[in-house]
């Protein structure tokens, strides 16, 4: 099905005479000329779906749309893309699929956006992937991992973060290094993430020519409440935990861990809970040494050239929000999107933007530790990571510090980079 389309009729004669186009009889001599949804002359809308309200995930949806947005506003102060100014507009997905459905109709049908970014979590995005498909509507950078959103690849849709297989991979990779012969207790969420992270943790694992006992512990996405998974795991005489779940959750496996048993176990984690509020959640204190994965600069890098302009610019259009990892998140993406649509040239259709979406070689973003890359056969931007670890026993410092080299999967090795780079902040006058 093709994106709704709005037309407006244009004189032909010229056109016609020097036998340009076809004759397409109106009637009165005109035709109706395509329009982009939400392109204008002064203007691109541009829709988010994230969790505002109703739900815990909100504390990541806000601060997200607030860096999503600072980044669009400072891009619209130096002028826009070729004159046009970006109006983001975000729905309220309340982190569940009957809702992100509605919001989503909503930002398609009636706000008519360009193209939709950043869609947080894996019940939202499964609830609006097919519709946005079959509208032909970019869907763009999606904030989930699972690897059903971009294998097989759809034409309109990208992921933004390392699918959890190849995560769960990366992270059993450094298993494999540090715990060999020893004894590996997985606790993963009984959904698509936890299953996808368990295989990737084996997979990994076994790839580095490793060999680990394993047992898993498995909880429902409703269950707040680990504790007993946490009890079996020490009964089972685990070394190492591998954790493939939510933030509350994972707060909770240190919590029962370092206070209620006393365990001082190692723990591997997925890098969606490598965040600050993770640290505050679980106490500073317990989460020390925790293990995880990173893409990206974080906020307390301010020596780092794009978080210390990044820190201007949440202080001049977003005043009042904190910068963090997450505002951090969301200009990462607004600044990728800008670079696509400058990519794409001053006549922007959604064909010439899926098409520069295609042809990112090599890009590395200004808060980015890793390069991205795609093609027509990979929308998997991100696919390598460095480890990093939880560090600092108070709100002023803790950190996840990097360490290593980066290592991943990258699908797409050999591309020739534009001649304007993607996610470049130059815009054209």
């Amino acid at each position: 099905m093709q994106a709704l389309l709005k037309r407006w009729p244009v004189l032909l004669v010229t056109l016609l005479v020097a036998g340009m186009l076809p004759v397409m009889s109106c009637g009165g001599g005109e035709e109706k000329t395509e329009k982009t949804p939400g392109v204008s002359d002064s203007e691109i809308k541009i829709g988010a779906l994230l969790p505002l309200s109703q739900t815990a995930a909100a504390a990541w949806g806000i601060p997200i749309s607030q860096g999503m947005k600072a980044y669009f506003d400072y891009i619209n102060d130096q002028g826009g893309i070729y004159g046009r100014k970006i109006n983001l507009i975000v729905g309220d997905s309340e982190y569940t699929g009957p809702v992100a459905s509605e919001a989503v109709r909503k930002l398609v049908e009636e706000d008519q956006v360009f193209a939709v970014q950043g869609t947080l979590g894996t019940d939202a995005e499964s609830a609006v992937y097919q519709y946005l498909e079959e509208k032909g509507v970019p869907d763009m950078y999606i904030l989930t991992g699972e690897s059903r959103f971009t294998e097989p690849v759809a034409r309109n849709r990208f992921g933004f973060l390392v699918d959890y297989t190849d995560e769960g991979r990366i992270l059993g990779k450094y298993i494999a290094d540090n715990f060999n012969g020893q004894k590996l207790g997985i606790i993963a969420q009984n959904d698509d993430f936890g299953k996808e992270g368990e295989q990737g943790l084996k997979e990994g694992i076994q790839e580095n020519g490793a060999q680990l006992d394993t047992v898993t512990e498995y909880y429902d996405v409703t269950q707040t409440d680990i504790t007993a998974q946490v009890q079996r795991l020490k009964n089972d005489n685990v070394d190492v935990i591998g954790f493939y779940g939510m933030p509350a959750q994972a707060a909770g496996l240190f919590i029962t861990a370092r206070q209620s048993l006393n365990w001082d176990v190692p723990v591997v984690m997925t890098g969606t809970d490598a965040v600050e509020i993770v640290g505050a959640l679980a106490g500073y204190e317990n989460i020390q040494g925790a293990v995880s994965v990173v893409y990206g600069h974080q906020a307390f890098e301010t020596d780092v050239p794009g978080v210390a302009k990044h820190q201007e610019i949440m202080a001049k259009y977003a005043p009042g929000v904190k910068p963090s990892n997450l505002t951090l998140v969301g200009a990462a993406i607004s600044e990728a999107m800008v670079g696509l649509m400058d990519q794409a040239g001053a006549n922007l259709t959604r064909d010439s933007f899926l098409n520069a979406a295609e042809a990112v070689c090599k890009f590395v973003c200004s808060t980015c530790l890793v390069p991205t890359t795609t093609s027509p056969t990979d929308h998997r931007p991100t696919e390598v990571e460095l480890f990093e670890k939880a560090t600092g026993t108070t709100a002023d410092t803790f950190r996840w510090e990097p360490f290593g080299e980066p290592y991943g999967f990258e699908t797409t090795k050999d591309c020739t980079p534009a001649t304007a780079s993607p996610g470049s902040t130059e815009q054209p006058r």
